[in-house]
């Protein structure tokens, strides 16, 4: 008789599963195209809804014909910058030079992180230039300006393009200034979303891992690997499926699809709000498909890591409320 096959239960690639160190991403691991500009923005989950297009792939049997996607609401107010942080090269690998913190922030930020007395100028580092080897602006969001009811804004670095010479300038023009959402992407390119994912709580081997339900008169319990593994080496292996901790961790989305960069909010806001959100009130993007993480969390958006280019501008004839 044939030897039944089939994968293992569970993937090896999302170990280990612990929880996420805190409640947002951040943004590693971007895609350099050497434009002096941010590599990435934040926003704020919203919901979900439908929308109707022209599908406007070359390769898909529906060219030219109306299709529905469903698309994630993500509202984008804009990010405020109140530093820049200085890397430089060392024997141990790129470590921080030095933190310039200006007065172009909001007051709410001493909710979430110490700021110095004294501020600082970015001119004062241009001599120091030819020991920097990367440069990053230190942002802060502004959930104050949405209606998710949040005070405490979070803080984070943000990679800029090209060279060193021209992320100091990018640095100086946006040094205590905010950047938009639709300074950073453009309609129809391609995106990555990093996310913290709802979390489960403890939950059991059959939940968690997905393995099979044992037969009733298998063992004394049911809902749990069938075997731990051998006798010799006298230990359990950690590619054991048990229970344990499910959901809060981070995760990737890759290749979502920016449909829409939208400032018209009444196209989007039904009656009463959205749903476990409220109402948008700043710039929002429509991104094909889902996104992790529960509404009114913060999810990191970056250009995307494996794909390159974009079809075209998605044409959108009607969106659902």
């Amino acid at each position: 008789m044939a030897k039944k096959r089939r994968p293992r239960r569970g993937s090896l690639a999302y170990k280990p599963h612990k929880r996420a160190k805190r409640i947002y991403a951040s943004l590693d691991n971007v895609k350099d195209l050497g434009k002096q500009e941010a590599l990435g923005f934040a926003g704020y989950k919203a919901g979900m809804t439908r929308v109707l297009r022209i599908e406007d792939r070359k390769d898909s049997e529906f060219k030219g014909q109306e299709v529905a996607d469903a698309v994630t609401m993500i509202e984008c107010p804009p990010l405020r910058v109140y530093g820049v942080r200085l890397y430089k090269d060392t024997l141990e690998g790129e470590k921080v030079f030095t933190d310039i913190i200006g007065d172009g922030y909001d007051n709410r930020l001493e909710r979430k992180i110490d700021l110095p007395n004294e501020t600082h100028n970015i001119d004062d580092v241009e001599e120091y230039i030819d020991e920097v080897s990367n440069i990053k602006l230190l942002v802060h969001t502004q959930p104050y300006l949405t209606t998710i009811g949040k005070k405490k804004p979070e803080a984070f670095e943000l990679p800029i393009g090209g060279s060193v010479e021209e992320q100091f300038e990018y640095a100086k023009e946006k040094f205590g200034n905010e950047i938009l959402i639709s300074e950073v992407f453009d309609d129809g390119q391609y995106l990555d979303v990093v996310g913290i994912t709802k979390g489960k709580g403890f939950q059991g081997a059959v939940k968690r891992h997905g393995v099979a339900v044992l037969p009733s008169k298998s063992q004394k319990v049911s809902r749990k690997a069938g075997n731990l593994g051998p006798w010799h080496p006298d230990h359990t292996s950690w590619k054991v499926p048990q229970a344990g901790q499910m959901g809060n961790a981070r995760r990737t989305e890759y290749n979502k699809r920016l449909l829409k960069i939208g400032e018209d909010v009444e196209e989007v806001n039904p009656n009463g709000g959205i749903k476990k959100y409220g109402e948008l009130r700043n710039e929002y993007l429509l991104v094909k498909g889902s996104v992790p993480g529960p509404a009114k969390r913060l999810v990191m958006l970056r250009e995307a890591v494996r794909k390159d280019g974009y079809p075209s501008n998605p044409k959108i004839t009607h969106i659902d409320k």
